[in-house]
Order: C-alpha cells, then sequence, then structure tokens
C-alpha cells in the first residue's frame, strides 16, 4: 500500500512540476542575438554576442539557443555546429534565477555582402528532464561584410597621370578656412602651420592641414557585368573589392570620392550608388553601399551608366572605370566622353596572363 501511494505521489509531483514549469518557463527570459560591430572587413575577426536572461527566480538547468547564420561566417569553434548551406549552432545553457550569461562567439566572415539573423529557437527541459518545451523568436541582428581591402600599389603610376591632368585644368590651392586635420610635422612644412597648442597635449609637433579651394572629384564607374562564366564571381568581387580598396586610397590622400555602378542594391533595390565625399566616415559609408551590391541582378548598361554620367555640367569631375569587360560598346563611351573634354581613365580586370593590348588612360589588372 505504502509503495502505490509513493508512487501516486511521484506521478502526482512530476505533473505538477511539469504544468509549472510548462506555464513558467519562458516567463522573464530573453534570448539575443547582436554582432558587436555593425560592419567589418571580409577576412576581419568578428563576435557574436549571445545573451540570456533569466528574471525569474526559477532556475533553467537545460536551456537550448539555436540559431542559422551565413556559412561564409567561419566560427572559431565548431563542436556543437553543423555546416552544410548554413551554419547551424545549438549551444546549452544553464542559467539560475534572475541570472545574466553573456558569451562572444568569435569568427570571420569570408564573403563580402549583408547578413542577418533573425531568429532564434529557445529549448528547455524540465527539472527532471521529462518534457521539453519550446519557442521561436524573432531576433534583430544584421552585419555588412566589407569588400576585402586589397594592395593597390599598382595604382599609383595611373593616379599620377590622373593628378597630372587635373592639376593642368586648374591650379591647386589651399584654403586657409576648410581645416581638414592634423599630421606630424615634416622639414618642409612652414613653422607657421604648426598647431602649438596640439603639440603641446600630444608631445610631438603637429600642423594643421586645409581642404583645397579647388577638390577634385574622382567618380568611380563600377561595372558588375562579366562574361567570363568560369571566372565570373572571382572577377566581379575582385573590381568591388578595387572599388573599395581605391576609394580608401583616395581619400587617404584627401581626394573627394563618389561612386555610380549598375550592381543593384538588395535592399532598396536601386543601383548602387554614393554622393562624393572626402572625410574617413565617407569610406564606411562608401563600404556599406558596396557590401549591399548584388553581383547576380544589374540595373542597366554600363556603356549607358558611363554616357550619363556627368550630365550635372561638372567639367571638372574625374571618372575612374573599374571593369571585368573590355566590349566595343565600353570603349566607344570613354571615347566619346573624352571628345566631349572629360577625363576618364580605368582599370580593366582580367585572369593572369589574359591581359589585352595596351590602352590610353587604362591598365590592366591582371589577378
Amino acid at each position: 500500500m505504502g509503495l502505490i501511494i509513493a508512487v501516486i505521489v511521484a506521478f502526482a509531483v512530476l505533473y505538477a512540476q511539469q504544468k509549472y514549469f510548462k506555464t513558467h518557463w519562458n516567463r522573464g527570459l530573453e534570448v539575443q542575438l547582436r554582432f558587436q560591430k555593425k560592419g567589418v572587413s571580409a577576412g576581419e575577426k568578428c563576435y557574436l554576442e549571445e545573451t540570456v536572461v533569466n528574471e525569474k527566480r526559477m532556475p533553467l538547468s537545460s536551456l537550448q539557443v539555436k540559431f542559422t547564420a551565413s556559412n561564409t561566417f567561419l566560427f572559431e569553434q565548431e563542436g556543437n555546429a553543423a555546416v552544410t548551406d548554413q551554419y547551424y549552432r545549438t549551444d546549452l545553457f544553464a542559467v539560475g534565477g534572475r541570472r545574466r550569461i553573456t558569451r562572444a562567439l568569435e569568427f570571420v566572415p569570408s564573403r563580402r555582402g549583408y547578413y542577418e539573423i533573425d531568429r532564434i529557437d529557445i529549448l528547455a527541459r524540465d527539472f527532471f528532464y521529462t518534457a521539453t518545451c519550446s519557442e521561436r523568436r524573432d531576433n534583430v541582428a544584421s552585419l555588412y561584410v566589407y569588400p576585402y581591402k586589397r594592395d593597390v600599389s599598382r595604382f599609383d603610376v595611373l593616379y599620377r597621370r590622373m593628378q597630372g591632368e587635373l592639376l593642368a585644368r586648374k591650379q591647386l590651392e589651399e584654403d586657409p578656412y576648410a581645416f581638414r586635420g592634423m599630421r606630424e610635422y615634416r622639414p618642409t612644412d612652414s613653422m607657421r602651420r604648426i598647431n602649438w597648442k596640439s603639440t603641446a597635449k600630444a608631445g610631438k609637433l603637429l600642423v594643421n592641414m586645409y581642404e583645397s579651394s579647388f577638390s577634385q572629384e574622382i567618380q568611380i564607374l563600377l561595372n558588375g557585368d562579366c562574361r567570363d562564366e568560369r571566372h565570373k564571381r572571382e572577377l566581379q568581387e575582385m573590381a568591388i573589392s578595387l572599388a573599395s580598396s581605391l576609394a580608401a586610397e583616395l581619400l587617404q590622400k584627401g581626394v573627394p570620392v563618389s561612386l555610380s555602378g549598375n550592381l543593384t542594391d538588395i535592399l532598396s533595390k536601386g543601383p548602387v550608388s554614393c554622393e562624393a565625399g572626402v572625410h574617413k566616415s565617407h569610406l564606411e559609408k562608401m563600404d556599406r553601399r558596396l557590401a549591399l551590391a548584388d553581383t547576380e541582378q544589374l540595373s542597366g548598361s554600363f556603356a549607358e551608366l558611363i554616357k550619363k554620367s556627368g550630365n550635372d555640367g561638372e567639367t571638372d569631375k574625374c571618372y575612374l572605370v573599374i571593369t571585368a569587360e573590355d566590349t566595343e560598346d565600353i570603349r566607344a563611351a570613354v571615347e566619346a566622353k573624352r571628345t566631349d573634354g572629360e577625363a576618364v581613365y580605368g582599370i580593366i580586370i582580367c585572369r593572369e596572363g589574359e591581359s589585352g593590348p595596351a590602352r590610353e588612360g587604362f591598365l590592366w589588372w591582371e589577378v
């Protein structure tokens, strides 16, 4: 008789705790995934923060958090994950009452793009591991993966030619009312340019830098088209990467840079573009636009883009074409612009050993 009573009591306790657990397990429970940064360059280390907050007194001895991310994210620890078409991960937590747990998952994004983690699956087991409760929640986490930054020292020769033509058109003078920043003193600098207040704080000589009264804008014209099906993605990504790397180089020199392309923005569905800017923050703005570029969807003919660029009447703008295609219509569009007195230069991307004949103002870029 005593055994029967004990069994009945055990079943009653088990039933009661299951009912209580199913009613209360997700109360005061917060689970969130967020990236530590809004954007990083491809190949740069990044962290995904996984946070679990249990605000109630009841502990959760076995809580599983499942999420899906891009398989281009290379996580440091793969023991509790599976990689197929996506990256599937399950993390186990034991969360006491009124506790907060935060983990930083290190990974390296290997490919340019825009990525989201928009949902989380949560599973919890009761105190006796006899029942499982689950719930799917929305999550807001997004990451811009900027293009790889390449060595663009090969561009210096072409840039000097561009600079020579631009300076021949107009005299370059500094504007003493347009302060741009400071840098370390050089022997060739005038003593009048030294910023003595900042020098005292920094402990080294610093001189003022100013914008030029003639800031020559360089507009990058980016072609997303490529007819080489075998190496299409490689050449397209190289074109995007070069656009970002050259923009960084030009902005470092204090040159205003803008961007126009025939790739489609995956969020706005319009063509990828960015107005001119010269400050350090402008590179991040351009990189975000390039991160959103969809290489599978083009917004129109690149030759038409070249023709329409500069219709605002700006004659002191210089154009830098970046393309993996060297077609007759593109060459004709470039020549037409030069005939109108515009300065047009370019980079043609190709596979190693496949560069074509020399072209005036253009550089073959083998990869």
